[in-house]
């Protein structure tokens, strides 16, 4: 069973330009992210790694399938690099500092978006 994931493209066919899962909203063709209508402002990596998990909503990512869909399969770098995105990207995200809403992580397996936040 390959764990294997992928980033859609705004031109991608079938692939839609808005991903809405609550209340955040990604704009693949704009490259824009809203969270209950405030805009946040998220570098390249951080865009593709929340259209990631989003487009996989309530779905554990591995950190490896991660790595190789946001960074490739070539990707040579620290692993730990996973775990600074997503402290970054939940620190824009988060309502509450702190506070796990959306993004959580399955120790010892990944990451993932949570519908139901906590």
């Amino acid at each position: 069973m390959s764990d294997a994931v992928s980033l859609g493209a705004p031109d991608t066919p079938g692939e839609p330009e808005l991903l809405e899962v609550g209340d955040v909203v990604l704009n693949r063709a704009a490259f824009r992210v809203t969270v209950a209508g405030r805009s946040l402002a998220l570098a390249r990596q951080e865009f593709r790694l929340l259209e990631l998990l989003m487009s996989n909503a309530d779905r554990v990512l591995t950190s490896s399938a991660i790595l190789d869909a946001v960074w490739g399969p070539t990707f040579t770098g620290d692993p730990g690099t996973l775990a600074v995105h997503m402290l970054r990207l939940r620190n824009k995200l988060e309502r509450e500092p702190g506070g796990l809403q959306h993004l959580r992580t399955v120790r010892g397996v990944g990451y993932i978006f949570d519908t139901d936040p906590v």
